[in-house]
């Protein structure tokens, strides 16, 4: 036995110490929870661990960024809701205005309300926010961008913006981000009528009795009374005009080159010393396009005159018709005879004879058409009858009226000609027999001899009304998608198809591609360039990493962009074109709120796959970092008893030394 090295407690001693740190690891991952407390633990378990545990957390930061995005969708849809309620009500409104039993003044109220909401609509658009940010207002839309090229004076092109010739710029989903030039050809046009007296035309003072009429602008009718001064006809044609969807001034006649100052005269110049009679005046449609027009009627000949009506027939490009509606009256009765000697002078009944046609006609033409009365009997005289057709007609009618007609000469039955005499005979005698013989077609009265009927004058000839017709159509935008060699651009393909209406141009492709744009009346032929883009979306991170974003688009919603800031229930037709433009902008805010909709269900479902993710990678970082209780105090008790049985040997080891003692005392 040695006494200087204790080799037995060296030994215990250190399996002690192994012993001692086995506990020690047992404890801390029991007091922890974790497998692994320190990075020597488990370094690339840690690292694995670290790395799922920001998972974790970016998952459930993008889950709440869903349920934010939920709410700001919830909002904007909201809004959307209030929108389409307003919508549906200016909708009702014009239904309501459109009666008949309706007065001016009652569309005027109804018009207030129309306006009242038309604000609302706009303030909505403004002023909806989300967390500080505007929602409705086309800031959280796909950004485009319109420029055109632009010759230099010293040579050259540059960039140049077309944002205020080009606006109202709307793309669909389907449209992916790129160039896609586009040729302007023509900016559309407003239809515009002016009308100037021919020189020598004496002009009063005040309008004369002779002079009064009825003058209608589109349908919108403007009575002008014995009595009025020009400033009284001027004011009255404007506001019948702007019933009618025209403008109406006085100008020189000159047109100047269009730009945005003078979009609504088309150019012409305002007389500023006001209407004179003798003066110019314009007349322009308030909306482009050749839906869109200028209709002037007038009743009166010297009214025409005076304000250059009746010159319209010689403008370019202007349909033109003066139309009279005449009337020829003729009448006779029958005589009483001679009460005292009846069989030497008895009664007579009225009678009528036709003179024979001597032309060579042998059918009515379209020009013949009208109607014949006799006694009050219509005949409808109509295009391609034979004489005959006519005679039979005149037959039917007169059956059972008290009045008959035979052809004179011939016998019953037989054919009549247009050179044939007709003899109307009425049934009863006296004077009380009555022939009363109207028509309004001087063809009916030449073909069938009305013209010299006998006995008594011919029948008189009176103008019953005139009408001036003069009518001016707009013309729409034309757009070209095609190169030089008239082949569509590669941008789009060959199913790409343009539709002009007015100054709004929509361009559809397959697969639901969809661009629309306004064009500003003053543009000349121009090559433009739409820049579309992915910017300016509403960007919510739904995911843990870069990247994953889902893009939410909210599409501007105003009167401008729903086509119905012009909306007048006061206007001709104005209810009538309401209820199609409200039709048209309940259609384009519901398909935003179905795309809201379906943001709001994919938002549901990022949210519940985040939720789900989450779970799982926390299943996963628990099965990796968290201690097995049970089996790791087995551990702990096993580390334990080796403890204590360590401390317990190396006690007997340390005694060794002292029974060395023992050997030297004996």
């Amino acid at each position: 036995m040695k006494i200087n090295q204790n080799i037995s407690a060296v030994i215990v001693n250190d399996q002690l110490l192994r012993n001692e740190n086995s506990l020690s690891a047992s404890v801390k991952k029991l007091s922890s929870g974790f497998k692994f407390n320190d990075p020597k633990d488990n370094p690339s378990g840690m690292a694995i661990s670290f790395k799922m545990q920001a998972q974790i957390h970016a998952l459930n930061r993008a889950s709440l960024n869903a349920t934010d995005g939920v709410s700001m969708v919830e909002t904007i849809d909201g809004a959307m809701g209030e929108m389409t309620e307003i919508l549906q009500r200016i909708r009702e409104l014009c239904v309501q205005a459109a009666n008949d039993t309706n007065t001016m003044e009652d569309r005027e109220a109804i018009q207030q309300e129309i306006d009242a909401l038309k604000e609302e609509v706009n303030r909505i658009s403004t002023a909806t926010e989300f967390n500080g940010k505007k929602v409705l207002d086309g800031s959280l839309d796909r950004r485009t961008y319109v420029t055109s090229e632009e010759a230099q004076a010293g040579g050259g092109t540059k960039e140049v913006s077309m944002f205020d010739r080009i606006t109202n710029v709307i793309i669909s989903d389907e449209v992916q981000a790129g160039d896609y030039p586009v040729t302007i050809e023509k900016a559309a046009e407003h239809a515009v009528i002016t009308s100037a007296p021919a020189a020598g035309v004496t002009m009063p003072t005040v309008i004369e009795e002779s002079q009064e009429g009825i003058i209608s602008i589109n349908g919108s009718k403007i009575e002008i009374q014995a009595g009025m001064t020009a400033d009284e006809v001027y004011q009255a044609i404007r506001d019948g005009g702007e019933l009618g969807w025209v403008n109406v001034f006085a100008t020189d006649g000159t047109q100047k080159p269009l730009n945005k100052d003078n979009l609504d005269t088309q150019g012409y110049e305002k007389l500023p010393g006001g209407y004179l009679f003798g003066s110019t005046l314009a007349f322009v449609s308030q909306n482009y396009g050749s839906d869109e027009s200028v209709t002037i009627t007038c009743d009166n000949k010297e009214l025409a005159k005076i304000l250059g009506i009746d010159q319209l027939e010689n403008q370019t490009g202007i349909e033109f018709e003066y139309t009279e509606k005449i009337e020829y009256n003729w009448q006779t009765f029958g005589a009483e005879g001679d009460p005292k000697n009846p069989t030497a002078n008895p009664p007579q009944p009225a009678q009528a004879t036709t003179e024979g046609y001597v032309g060579t006609e042998t059918k009515f033409s379209a020009a013949g058409e009208g109607t014949l009365y006799i006694n009050g009997i219509a005949v409808a005289i109509k295009e391609g009858m034979t004489a005959d057709q006519a005679y039979v007609a005149i037959e039917k009618a007169l059956d059972k009226s008290g009045v008959s007609v035979q052809i004179d000469g011939k016998a019953q039955g037989q054919a009549f000609a247009f050179s044939d005499k007709m003899i109307f005979t009425t049934d009863i005698t006296g004077l009380r027999a009555e022939i009363n013989i109207k028509y309004d077609n001087d063809e009916i009265g030449e073909l069938l001899g009305l013209n010299a009927l006998t006995p008594m004058p011919n029948p008189v000839r009176e103008v019953v009304s005139i009408e001036y017709k003069a009518v001016k159509k707009g013309e729409d935008a034309q757009v070209s998608i095609k190169n030089a060699a008239g082949e569509i651009r590669e941008e789009y393909t060959g199913q790409a198809v343009i539709k002009a209406d007015g100054n709004q141009v929509v361009i559809t492709d397959k697969s639901g591609f969809e661009m629309s744009f306004e064009v500003r009346g003053d543009i000349v032929k121009t090559d433009i360039t739409i820049e579309a883009t992915d910017i300016g979306t509403l960007q919510l991170q739904i995911g843990a990493n870069e990247g994953q974003e889902l893009a939410v688009r909210v599409p501007i919603l105003n009167t401008q962009s729903l086509y119905m800031d012009d909306l007048d229930v006061r206007k001709v037709d104005g209810a009538d074109r309401g209820m199609n433009t409200m039709d048209g902008a309940i259609a384009i805010v519901s398909a935003a709120r179905s795309l809201m909709g379906a943001y709001e269900n994919r938002l549901d479902y990022i949210q519940s796959n985040l939720d789900e993710s989450e779970e799982n990678m926390t299943k996963a970082v628990s099965r990796l970092g968290d201690v097995d209780m049970a089996e790791e105090m087995t551990e702990y008790t096993n580390s334990n008893v080796l403890t204590q049985a360590s401390i317990s040997v190396l006690a007997q080891a340390n005694d060794l030394p002292q029974q060395v003692l023992s050997l030297l005392q004996g």
